[in-house]
């Protein structure tokens, strides 16, 4: 048997077509570039944004430590791999939350921006069919993106204070902010979570936006990707307890950044596959206009 010829005809399955076309996309996109800066930018606006965070909880919470404690273990629980930068955060929160507030402020409207911008020119390089937007639209963008990450963190802050209210007045009866935490750190919770984020980001990044249809198994994919990831990374952070101590903080930023990566990896992969199923889609589309019309009945036409 011939390995050339074999090979030759695997390659020409139809799925295997696809993989390849994805890996192509990935591949001239440069793909792995820009999941390296997508991660460090990531990095730099996860410090602001959880600064905020705890922030906005010391200013709801006039100060209450626990109420404070229970939002900083709730983004821990959420974001296992920033453990360490959280911590740092809550230290900073204790020496001021008006302050904390202000820096994140000031921090999440500069790094925010700048992180989606950097996702916007790696989604413009996977749908490279279609134009880039213009600076003017990339940064209005941007400042919404801002304004609903503002939102989505005082909802957060207000959720896990009410539940902790309700605990104060009903103790033991009825737990609801262990419950809310219980759920929020729920692998099925943060699957779903993360699976409608991704979704909507195929769908919305892309200046010319694909179909619902074809985003929504990769990002069904992409999003338990991204929580297993997080998982693996949580387990392996024990096994790097000595790196830890040697190297202090740098080793905790070293585990974001990789985590990040391979975040942004298999976001940036997920992409491309949605670019294929929209273009099978466009086939498909195309061909069934440009068709023949059917034939007509024997003896259907008029005489």
């Amino acid at each position: 048997m011939d390995p050339a010829a074999i090979l030759s005809r695997v390659m020409e399955r139809p799925q295997v077509a696809k993989v390849m076309r994805v890996l192509d996309i990935y591949g001239h996109a440069a793909g792995g570039l820009l999941a390296n800066g997508l991660s460090f930018s990531a990095l730099f606006a996860a410090i602001p944004t959880t600064l905020l965070v705890l922030g906005v909880a010391g200013w709801i919470t006039a100060g209450n430590p626990e109420a404070s404690a229970r939002v900083a273990n709730a983004l821990i629980e959420a974001f296992p791999p920033l453990t360490e930068l959280i911590n740092g955060a809550v230290d900073a929160m204790s020496r001021g939350a008006a302050l904390t507030s202000l820096i994140g402020v000031v921090g999440v409207i500069w790094t925010v921006s700048q992180l989606y911008g950097a996702l916007d020119v790696a989604f413009a390089r996977i749908f490279a069919e279609a134009p880039e937007r213009d600076m003017i639209r990339r940064t209005a963008r941007g400042f919404l993106v801002v304004l609903l990450i503002g939102g989505a963190i005082v909802a957060f802050v207000v959720l896990v204070s009410l539940a902790g209210l309700i605990d104060a007045f009903l103790p033991g009866e009825m737990p609801i902010a262990t419950f809310t935490i219980s759920v929020v750190r729920s692998i099925p919770f943060l699957s779903l979570v993360a699976a409608l984020v991704v979704l909507v980001t195929y769908h919305e990044l892309p200046s010319k936006a694909p179909r619902w249809r074809s985003a929504l198994v990769p990002a069904i994919v992409v999003g338990i990707a991204i929580v297993v990831l997080s998982q693996i990374f949580v387990a392996l952070v024990p096994r790097l307890v000595g790196v830890a101590a040697l190297a202090g903080s740098l080793a905790s930023a070293f585990i974001a950044l990789a985590w990040l990566s391979f975040t942004f990896q298999a976001l940036l992969y997920g992409a491309a596959w949605v670019r294929v199923r929209d273009e099978a889609a466009d086939r498909a589309v195309s061909d069934g206009l440009g068709s023949p019309a059917a034939p007509a009945e024997p003896g259907g036409g008029g005489e």
